[in-house]
């Protein structure tokens, strides 16, 4: 959903990360905008209060009666069908708080025309209010209309309406590099008398910074942090410790994140860069001793202990994280994941695999898979990979089957267990017989094995279930092409498929070669040109090659086949293509190599 529909949401989302990044994210993160509204920003109808006892004393009949059909259409037809009819009926009212509730239902209706006609509505309704400028500045920004999101703040200043939601609103989404451009140039369209604003001057740090342009971040932050009248000083001492790491001045930067914290002590936005810059620069007891001095409550020193230990990892110190780490409170609140997760990755850049592997088997919750995976690399390093099936299995839930699966295993095949891969589709889906992507992936695996008469029983199986899938048709085509002499079959099943999608390039393949095999070159020619043409893929490049080679084309065969090399060198029907066509092309192509 777009940011700027939070506007009227109130909620504050405390992000946990398992590896610490040295980024802007730090301001972000604790900031939400302004209010305290409940509409969220969902196709749901929003609620209301009943309010119809009072209509009475409030309407004339016959607004009474177009309000109630307003009301009876969002409750029937949603916020998009019903915003037009409480439009009409609050542009009759003038009433403020149906022009807020209108506000609140062109939000639920995910429509810019909507919210910008609202905001209208309600600030014609209500000039000063800045609840209204807020959505519809941030409603501008997210359509990229610098010009008339600038008009808005100049009409805001000049209404005296704070617009101390600005910085906050880019504090929100200073990753978006295409928002933070647009918000560039609204600001730079500004007259420079409005960029004393202190907010708007706020706001320039915050871009100057997200740009690179670190010493203009620097100035206009200090000027800001020595302005008594400035508010919300915290980002600020993160946006000048921030650059001056940037530019190389660890130590400055160290200096003014003490400062800020000797302001905000019980601030861990600070204290997790004060630590990440002291042990980047080698001062490991005097960030230790910072955190444990460091006065925060039960939660933020776990939150805190686990982003230092993050740190230590990350820099190199495993022994310092593990011993953070064993020092938390034991009483965790639910960091118990991240905390097991840590502790493992700690055991294993100390040496101590076997320790990290049973460690790691505790993580559950949202790191299961990603403690499943790393279990399993470090089976493969401790030679029991035999162990990862079981493992796997045993770990993971119904509804992530399919992405752990295939993710072991891709693993097992690039550690050249193809046999450990296919046991363990073969025990998945004696398990989830109905997941069809890991019987698909079973069925391609057992044709690369050389089981191919599998592979047709597993494709046949999947396309009684999906007749028109145009992958099973392909393979099943493919399949028969190269291990049956039944071409007529398998033509018809490459043939279906290419009806249905004329620019996979895949089925396309598959439809020349079946040409190629059926000796029409031309044809074969023209379909496997239009397959390269759209994907420069090895396989493909094989056929196309060998399609020229026997039309005679040698100079032009050869061409395809350095291009292929060139972004596949070590496919293996490429190389079986060359090696029986043109094998001093492959010698070529190897001294070429040794030579560069």
């Amino acid at each position: 959903m777009p940011p700027y529909l939070h506007t009227f949401i109130c909620a504050r989302t405390k992000l946990s990360k398992v590896r610490l990044v040295a980024t802007f994210i730090l301001i972000a993160s604790s900031f939400t905008l302004f209010g305290c509204s409940s509409v969220h920003q969902s196709s749901d109808t929003p609620k209301e209060q009943d309010n119809t006892s009072t209509l009475a004393t409030t309407y004339p009949d016959d607004q009474i009666k177009e309000l109630l059909e307003a009301e009876f259409s969002l409750q029937r037809e949603g916020p998009s069908q019903a915003f037009l009819p409480f439009y009409k009926i609050t542009q009759k009212t003038k009433d403020k708080a149906l022009a807020e509730r209108l506000v609140h239902i062109a939000v639920a209706s995910q429509n810019n025309t909507n919210i910008e006609k609202s905001t209208d509505l309600l600030i014609s309704i209500s000039p000063n209010d800045e609840q209204a400028y807020a959505l519809k500045l941030q409603m501008l920004m997210q359509s990229n209309r610098p010009n008339d999101a600038s008009a808005v703040i100049v009409t805001a200043l000049k209404k005296g309406i704070s617009i101390k939601f600005l910085p906050l609103f880019i504090d929100k989404n200073i990753r978006n590099n295409d928002l933070m451009n647009t918000v560039a140039a609204t600001l730079k369209q500004l007259p420079n008398e409005d960029h004393k604003n202190l907010f708007i001057k706020a706001s320039d740090a915050r871009v100057q910074f997200s740009s690179g342009n670190y010493q203009s971040a620097i100035q206009t932050s200090s000027e800001l942090l020595a302005n008594k009248n400035t508010t919300d000083t915290e980002p600020l001492f993160l946006i000048l410790a921030y650059s001056q790491d940037q530019l190389g001045n660890k130590n400055t930067a160290i200096s003014s994140i003490e400062k800020g914290r000797a302001r905000f002590p019980q601030s861990t936005r600070l204290l997790t860069p004060l630590l990440e810059f002291l042990v980047q620069s080698k001062q490991l007891d005097k960030a230790s001793k910072t955190y444990k001095e460091a006065k925060l409550n039960h939660v933020d020193r776990i939150q805190a202990g686990i982003n230092f230990s993050n740190t230590l990892l990350s820099n190199g110190y495993p022994g310092a994280a593990l011993s953070t780490l064993n020092q938390l409170p034991e009483k965790q609140y639910g960091f118990e994941g991240q905390i097991h997760y840590l502790i493992a990755n700690a055991l294993s850049d100390l040496g101590k695999k076997g320790q990290a592997i049973k460690e790691m088997n505790k993580v559950t919750g949202i790191l299961n898979t990603h403690a499943t995976n790393q279990i399993a690399l470090w089976l493969y390093d401790e030679d029991q990979e035999k162990q990862i099936n079981n493992m796997v299995l045993q770990r993971t839930s119904r509804e992530h089957i399919p992405e752990v699966v295939t993710a072991i295993c891709r693993l097992h095949e690039e550690k050249k267990h193809n046999d450990l891969s296919l046991e363990l589709l073969r025990k998945t889906l004696q398990i989830y017989p109905q997941s069809d992507a890991l019987r698909y992936r079973k069925a391609l695996l057992e044709d690369t094995m050389g089981n191919w008469k599998n592979t047709i029983v597993e494709l046949k199986f999947l396309l009684h279930k999906s007749p028109q899938n145009t992958q099973y048709l392909n393979a099943l085509g493919y399949t028969l092409l190269t291990h049956t002499h039944d071409t007529t079959k398998a033509m018809s099943y490459i043939e279906k498929a290419y009806q249905q999608d004329p620019e996979d390039p895949a089925i396309v393949d598959s439809l020349g070669w079946g040409f190629f095999l059926q000796d029409k070159l031309s044809r074969a020619s023209f379909y496997l040109k239009k397959a390269w043409d759209i994907l420069n893929d090895a396989e493909i490049g094989a056929h196309y090659g060998e399609v020229l080679w026997q039309q005679k084309a040698n100079q032009q065969a050869i061409d395809i086949w350095k291009e292929a090399l060139s972004n596949n060198p070590n496919n293996t029907l490429l190389l079986e293509t060359i090696k029986r066509l043109h094998p001093s092309l492959l010698e070529n192509n190897q001294s070429e190599i040794k030579d560069n």
